[in-house]
């Protein structure tokens, strides 16, 4: 990577830096376990400059999770204004070839094949998230983060429902949407992944194999 050229770069790469460096705790320590000055000593930053930027550890840890979401090295930061569903999802560098596809079933196969990356980072900060229960702000975050999640699923299924194949004959979009977030979860591939010693190729295989079988016509 160049070295940054401009202040904006220099404080991209050390926002990036403490979000990285949250996301690395809280999924070894927990949310709980991890303080602001186990997150600002990993870093490599001074607390202050932590507190600054973020103000609470909450507040790192809805970062941790959009970056985990959208790629630890695609990340900007919340986008300004209102977040938004159809703002957030372009962020994610396969959304243009997703919505470019041919068909259902070829949109669906791009969805998976970058949505496995997603789970496989997001999957170790689960725990950690849950177990921040307790924490007001901590469960703010959880829940923000799943509404935000149900939406982006409707907005992938609608794509898909409007391609030729579309939904498999019986199927709308709101019960689309619920086998989507139920099937295709963190949770889910946390269980093979951990649970059954799965790799991700097999993992990946399995939602291409069970998905469209569920989903598409």
């Amino acid at each position: 990577m160049a070295a940054p050229r401009n202040r904006a770069e220099r404080a991209l790469v050390t926002r990036r830096r403490m979000v990285s460096a949250g996301y690395l705790l809280f999924c070894e320590k927990g949310y709980l376990g991890t303080t602001m000055n186990a997150i600002a000593a990993e870093a490599g930053v001074a607390v202050q400059t932590l507190y600054y930027t973020f103000h609470a550890k909450a507040e790192i840890l809805g970062e941790a999770l959009g970056a985990a979401i959208v790629g630890f090295d695609n990340w900007f930061g919340p986008p300004p204004g209102p977040i938004m569903v159809e703002r957030l999802l372009p962020m994610h560098t396969w959304w243009d070839e997703f919505e470019a596809a041919l068909d259902a079933r070829a949109a669906l196969a791009v969805f998976i094949d970058n949505g496995v990356g997603v789970l496989e980072r997001v999957g170790p900060l689960v725990a950690a998230m849950h177990g921040g229960s307790g924490d007001p702000d901590a469960e703010a975050v959880i829940r923000v983060g799943e509404e935000r999640r149900v939406e982006s699923y409707r907005a992938v299924v609608e794509v898909v429902a409007a391609k030729p194949g579309g939904l498999r004959p019986g199927l709308d979009v709101e019960g689309a949407t619920d086998l989507l977030v139920v099937l295709f979860s963190a949770e889910v591939y946390q269980a093979f992944a951990n649970g059954r010693g799965w790799s991700r190729a097999r993992c990946a295989r399995f939602f291409h194999e069970v998905l469209p079988q569920q989903l598409v016509g």
